[in-house]
């Protein structure tokens, strides 16, 4: 091929990746408008709440989230999605009003810090450390850097933790290959190691954490994604439980947001995460959502909808997936999510939270709760993203 022919072709490859990244860019940024009026509508939502005792007006779940006793897993994530709303939505105001809200658990609320060797609880630590990376303050940044070493120090015999923890025999086998004690293998875990760990390292730029959660997430990855490149709920549960999948979904999009395209991790789970996001838009709804099971027909579930439109977002950010084929599918899935918004801020039709279950209608007889934070926080994943510059 000569010079001249060569040149004119690569001047259409690039001017076509333009178009397409440009085309992209112009899909996500018309959702902006609904993602700025959404998003502020939670938060606000959000700072009207007790986020160790989450029930704000019009939540109908049969008890409060915390229940007073600390800040549940899934309102960790609202809180820390609700800052990066904020932040990438340029909302000074909001954002002092978020921060602000932790104040109390440097003092009076301290003793509801989220404790333990589990992954439910060390999640927590990603608020401060977002806190710091914001403020600088070092009040924050020691609280939730303490969360992310303590994640992978040697387990306390006396303290194992529990819901699907190991034993201490086997948690200190997982410390000897370089993985968290925490590990259970359960999908949720793919969210809420990242999550922390992730916070660390945008925080620090120490690759220790870097390392960490891409490590961790490819032996998830091979261990846990079936054929159909879905996720059972478990091993004695081998349904493919929504919003399972979403926690799952949601780890991989951020870890490929932070790490580059030249480490040895990336290439994996890269393809581990199109192979779910193909399978996904296989199974999603007419109405754009997706089931509470993700297979076969179940209901409507707001939680892993928003999960998985924002993992389509990411994935499209980054221009992983094809534009003709998941730009129409997120635009579909936001439209329909966004028309289950009520007037407190409230996204409707989310499932409650459960434990693992032994048959399809175990899952499709959950509870639809009003107002969930599970739904919270993803729908302000995707407020996040398509906010962001």
């Amino acid at each position: 091929m000569n010079k001249i022919l060569l040149a004119t072709v690569l001047f259409t490859l690039i001017a076509c990746d333009n178009k397409t990244k440009t085309a992209v860019s112009d899909s996500l940024d018309s959702m902006k408008p609904s993602a700025l009026e959404v998003g502020a509508k939670i938060c606000s939502q959000f700072l009207g709440s007790v986020p160790e005792n989450y029930a704000p007006v019009g939540y109908d779940g049969a008890t409060s989230c915390g229940e007073g006793q600390n800040v549940m897993y899934a309102v960790v994530s609202l809180w820390l999605n609700a800052l990066k709303f904020a932040e990438n939505s340029e909302n000074e105001t909001l954002i002092q009003n978020l921060i602000d809200m932790f104040e109390p658990f440097y003092g009076p609320k301290k003793s509801l810090q989220s404790v333990g060797n589990h992954v439910d609880y060390s999640i927590f630590g990603s608020i401060p450390l977002k806190i710091a990376e914001i403020n600088n303050d070092p009040r924050a940044k020691e609280l939730g850097i303490r969360y992310a070493d303590h994640q992978w120090e040697t387990p306390d015999p006396e303290s194992l933790g529990g819901n699907g923890n190991a034993n201490y025999d086997t948690q200190c086998s997982y410390l000897e290959r370089g993985l968290s004690p925490q590990s259970r293998f359960w999908i949720e875990d793919m969210y809420m190691i990242t999550t922390l760990q992730n916070e660390a390292y945008t925080l620090t730029g120490d690759k220790k954490y870097l390392e960490r959660m891409a490590e961790e997430m490819v032996l998830y990855l091979d261990m846990l994604q079936k054929e159909s490149g879905l996720f059972y709920h478990a091993k004695d549960a081998p349904f493919y439980w929504g919003r399972g999948n979403g926690w799952a979904a949601g780890g991989m999009a951020d870890m490929l947001s932070v790490l580059p395209s030249s480490h040895k991790c990336y290439a994996p789970i890269a393809a581990h995460y199109k192979r779910m996001m193909e399978s996904l838009l296989e199974h999603q709804h007419e109405s754009g959502l997706w089931g509470q099971l993700i297979d076969g027909n179940a209901w409507d579930e707001s939680s892993c909808s928003a999960m998985f439109t924002y993992s389509m977002i990411r994935g499209l950010k980054l221009s992983i997936l094809d534009s003709e084929r998941f730009v129409p599918a997120v635009e579909k899935a936001w439209k329909a999510l966004c028309s289950r918004i009520d007037s407190y801020g409230n996204v409707g039709g989310t499932g409650a939270g459960i434990n693992t279950g032994t048959t399809r209608e175990f899952y499709l007889a959950c509870p639809k709760v009003n107002g969930a934070p599970h739904g919270q926080a993803a729908m302000l994943w995707c407020c996040a993203a398509l906010c962001e510059e």
